[in-house]
C-alpha cells in the first residue's frame, strides 16, 4: 500500500519552511504547518475552518502572536530548518486520517482533522477556545465532502501503533523526498 502527500500538502509544507523561517525558527512545528495552511487559502482545511466561523486572518495571528521571534532565519541557513519530531508525528496522524477515511493521498482536510487530535500548539488551542472539536470539524467535512462522502462509513483499517512505526521512518525524510520531487510513502 503506498499513501502520498497530495500536492497541495507538499506546497502547504514548503510554505511551513517559510513561514517558519519568517518567524525565526530552525524547528518547522504544527503551528508553522498551520501557517502553511492558511498562506495557501485554497484548501479544504481553509475552507471547512470558515464554514465553522472561524476567522482565518485572527487564527494567523494568535499563531504568530505566540511563535515569532525578534528577526527570521537567514536564507543561507535554510537547510537548517528540519521539522520537529511534533510535526512528523502530526503528519503520520494525518496519514492515518487518510487511511481511516479510505483515501491513500493525505490532504490538507486531513492535516487539521489531525491538529484537532494533538495539543501544546497555538493553532489548537485557538481552534478548541473557539468551540471547534475533531468530531465537529469531521462531521462538517463530511456533510460539505471535504474529507468523506455524505454518509460514508469508515473502513476498519490497522491500528496506529501498526502504522506509527513505518510512517514515522518515512516522515523523517519528509522534506528531502518533496524536495526531490518524490512524494510517493510506502
Amino acid at each position: 500500500m503506498k499513501i502520498k502527500f497530495s500536492q497541495e500538502l507538499l506546497t502547504i509544507l514548503g510554505y511551513a519552511r517559510d513561514e517558519a523561517m519568517r518567524t525565526g525558527c530552525y524547528g518547522i512545528g504544527a503551528d508553522h504547518i498551520t501557517l502553511g495552511l492558511l498562506r495557501h487559502r485554497d484548501n479544504n482545511a481553509c475552507r471547512a475552518l470558515k464554514e465553522c466561523g472561524i476567522d482565518l486572518e485572527e487564527l494567523k495571528d494568535a499563531i504568530d502572536a505566540r511563535v515569532f521571534a525578534d528577526r527570521a532565519v537567514p536564507w543561507q541557513d535554510q537547510a537548517m530548518v528540519r521539522p520537529t519530531r511534533a510535526a512528523a508525528a502530526l503528519l503520520s496522524v494525518a496519514a492515518y486520517e487518510a487511511l481511516k477515511h479510505s483515501q491513500y493521498e493525505i490532504l490538507s482536510s486531513h492535516f487539521l482533522l489531525a491538529l484537532l487530535r494533538s495539543e501544546g500548539n497555538a493553532a489548537v488551542e485557538f481552534l478548541l477556545g473557539k468551540g471547534l472539536s475533531y468530531d465537529s470539524v469531521c462531521a462538517l467535512m463530511r456533510e460539505y465532502h471535504f474529507v468523506l462522502p455524505r454518509g460514508g462509513q469508515e473502513t476498519v483499517i490497522p491500528k496506529i501503533e501498526d502504522l506509527l512505526g513505518p510512517l514515522g521512518e518515512q516522515l523523517t525524510h519528509l522534506y528531502g523526498d518533496a524536495q526531490a520531487k518524490t512524494n510517493y510513502y510506502s
